[in-house]
């Protein structure tokens, strides 16, 4: 009983450990985008975000996630998800959010993005030429 209740508290505590780690994670991003937001626009741009890669609140961000300050315009891009050239509030808190934990992380959300590309590639060729499948076998592809 008494190994039951010890395991209770344990993971009680891991949990309420978390959730302060949360909070503070999601304070301190509010507060990283309002020092990245020099023009207080309501966005950051690549130029705003560039300018601050000294900034140890920016650094302490990249530690937090496991990113390296070099990929910087990487992680901008992964972060712009509507391909805007910038950054909403939304944007960064939910896309920082998401990249907590391991390079692996990174390695998905990049994956991520680059399908989206090809669906938006894939999209544009079927409204130009038309889809494949209705395409008659006789036809002749169009060229490039």
């Amino acid at each position: 009983l008494m190994n039951i209740l010890t395991g209770i508290f344990v993971e009680t505590a891991l949990q309420r450990g978390r959730e302060d780690k949360d909070v503070c994670m999601i304070n301190h991003l509010k507060d990283l985008f309002g020092v990245l937001d020099r023009n207080d626009s309501g966005t950051i741009s690549w130029d705003e975000l560039q300018s601050h890669l000294g900034n140890p609140k920016l650094i302490t961000f990249f530690k937090d996630i496991d990113i390296d300050v070099s990929e910087a315009r990487g992680l901008f891009h992964l972060l712009d998800r509507d391909g805007s050239g910038s950054i909403d509030a939304d944007e960064f808190m939910s896309g920082a959010l998401r990249l907590r934990g391991p390079a692996k992380a990174l390695d998905l959300q990049l994956v991520m993005l680059e399908l989206a590309d090809q669906r938006r590639t894939f999209q544009y060729l079927v409204s130009a030429w038309g889809h494949p499948a209705e395409r008659a076998p006789s036809d002749p592809s169009p060229s490039l």
